[in-house]
């Protein structure tokens, strides 16, 4: 089969163990999933299967939406409930100010990455160079907050957040600049993701769930996932050609990501450019 599974991932797994929890389980080849979850954090994976990898530019750089809690006077390394304390302070902020200053970061802000994160820095990983103690400086990268809402005080210091945001994003990052800019410290000490792009936490089926038995009703197959694409249906004239990666003439306006289907089959998607037709992925399952 080849196509998406919306996975909830639950807390204390990481996201590439659940691959391999499902490679093991279902004997997959090929997997990969749509933006990493930390191992303390929830909610929704999409895990791309076989072919399905093959559209990971086409859904990565989707909008995520998340539910966080938030701890005031609280600092610590990692930025969430993982790490060492590293700062401490009695200002704990209202709700009135936390709803004034959350308004300061929607829209497209500068974020820098967490120094315990997966960024690559001289082809290492930013987490070990900080778990060896080196000093890290990470560049700032351009995320955008489409929006931020204060749902509930949970308790003396703690609060919860919705947030939607682009891909990319670090909530454990926004958990630090908010409380900067209250004039105090906090960590993120409960993240679940409830939205990655289409695929929601009410459809997605817990990774331990998932089985040989039930698979087949679980996956998104590919022509379900560019049901919503413009198409292009040849005739099996050019079933051979295609088939084969070979150029053809056609009579037809320039395109980009036309879902080419040949003889009623699924063959992929295609550029035409000056009346040349070019598949570009390749989605032909092979029997």
């Amino acid at each position: 089969m080849h196509g998406i599974i919306n996975i909830y991932k639950p807390c204390g797994m990481s996201s590439n163990y659940v691959l391999t929890i499902l490679k093991k389980s279902l004997n997959i080849k090929k997997l990969g999933h749509l933006g990493t979850l930390d191992p303390l954090a929830c909610g929704v994976l999409p895990v791309m299967v076989n072919k399905g990898t093959k559209l990971f530019d086409f859904y990565l750089n989707k909008s995520k939406v998340y539910r966080a809690i938030f701890t005031f006077g609280i600092e610590t390394d990692t930025l969430d409930s993982e790490g060492k304390i590293i700062n401490k302070n009695n200002n704990i902020p209202n709700e009135t100010q936390i709803n004034e200053t959350i308004k300061k970061f929607i829209g497209k802000i500068n974020q820098i990455p967490p120094i315990f994160s997966a960024k690559k820095i001289n082809g290492q990983t930013a987490y070990n160079l900080a778990r060896n103690g080196e000093n890290i400086e990470l560049k700032p990268k351009e995320v955008e907050i489409f929006d931020f809402k204060l749902i509930k005080q949970i308790n003396k210091n703690s609060f919860l957040f919705e947030i939607k945001c682009s891909s990319g994003t670090y909530i454990r990052s926004i958990a630090r600049d908010l409380a900067k800019a209250l004039n105090t410290c906090a960590f993120m000490s409960a993240l679940i993701r409830l939205e990655s792009g289409e695929f929601n936490i009410f459809s997605a089926t817990y990774v331990k769930e998932l089985t040989k038995e039930n698979f087949n009703d679980k996956i998104i197959e590919l022509g379900n996932l560019l049901i919503d694409r413009e198409k292009l249906d040849l005739n099996s004239s050019y079933y051979k050609a295609l088939s084969n990666g070979v150029k053809i003439d056609i009579d037809h306006k320039n395109k980009d990501n036309l879902v080419i289907f040949c003889n009623n089959e699924l063959i992929g998607l295609g550029n035409i450019v000056d009346k040349k037709l070019t598949i570009k992925t390749n989605l032909q399952i092979k029997n």
